[in-house]
């Protein structure tokens, strides 16, 4: 059994790569999105064990959260406050309807679930985290912003990606110019990582908790890409390859 599955895993490499050879993007974009898939996976699940055994990453919150409260100023008080904002759920939740309806209109259906199927699956995937993980946030006296629920994965930063990382991937396909989509894609990065920090700078999460949100975006924003984008293009490759090769079969 398991020379047979070997034997399939091999004869399915061989015919992937003749599948998309000459196709460069599409064979990058499908191994490098399974490989960050599977790195997010094992970074959730390695979070996931040192929350619950209170060890490892863990340790580490609470001197972070300390320097960043140490580092507080008015000026940074304010910028925070407004920027958390960016991931909280109504905005998201907002940003992306409108959007969803502008593409659904504008015939990008597909484009439409992609932003849907991001933002579903990693809220879902977050809640039910919170809900079984139940981890307490920091001491109450340190916030600066008004939270509730479990701390862990950060709901805010989960959302962020989710919502303008999944953004960001529709406009890098829609939009031409080279330039708009390094705006789009870096846009898209400034603002989850300072919705990141602005949590954990306002004292209503641990470092953790952030990183794990990110994570849970970002496994969830690659699997809907390469579920709904790369595998119709794979399978499209593969059958047509497959055709080839039996029509160059000797009669």
């Amino acid at each position: 059994m398991p020379g047979s599955s070997a034997t399939w895993f091999a004869r399915s490499m061989v015919a992937f790569r003749s599948a998309v050879a000459g196709q460069g993007d599409l064979l990058v974009l499908t191994l490098g999105g399974l490989t960050l898939v599977s790195a997010c996976g094992l970074l959730i699940a390695k979070l996931l064990d040192d929350v619950l055994g209170s060890d490892g990453a863990t340790r580490l919150d609470p001197r972070i959260l300390a320097w960043a409260v140490e580092h507080r100023s008015d000026g940074l008080t304010t910028v925070a406050r407004g920027v958390t904002h960016l991931g909280d759920p109504a905005v998201v939740a907002g940003v992306a309807i409108v959007c969803t309806v502008w593409l659904i209109f504008a015939r990008h259906r597909s484009f439409g679930l992609l932003v849907v199927g991001s933002m579903v699956g990693a809220a879902i995937t977050s809640t039910v985290t919170k809900a079984v993980v139940g981890r307490p946030r920091p001491p109450e006296t340190l916030w600066l912003t008004r939270a509730s629920g479990a701390a862990f994965p950060s709901g805010h930063a989960t959302q962020s990606v989710a919502c303008y990382g999944a953004l960001a991937v529709v406009g890098w396909v829609l939009v031409r110019r080279s330039s708009a989509r390094a705006a789009l894609a870096f846009g898209a990065v400034v603002i989850a990582a300072a919705v990141g920090a602005s949590r954990v700078y306002l004292g209503v999460h641990w470092p953790s908790d952030v990183l794990c949100g990110w994570a849970v975006a970002m496994l969830w924003l690659t699997t809907v890409v390469l579920i709904g984008w790369v595998r119709p293009r794979v399978v499209t490759a593969w059958t047509s390859s497959r055709a080839d090769r039996l029509d160059d079969r000797p009669a």
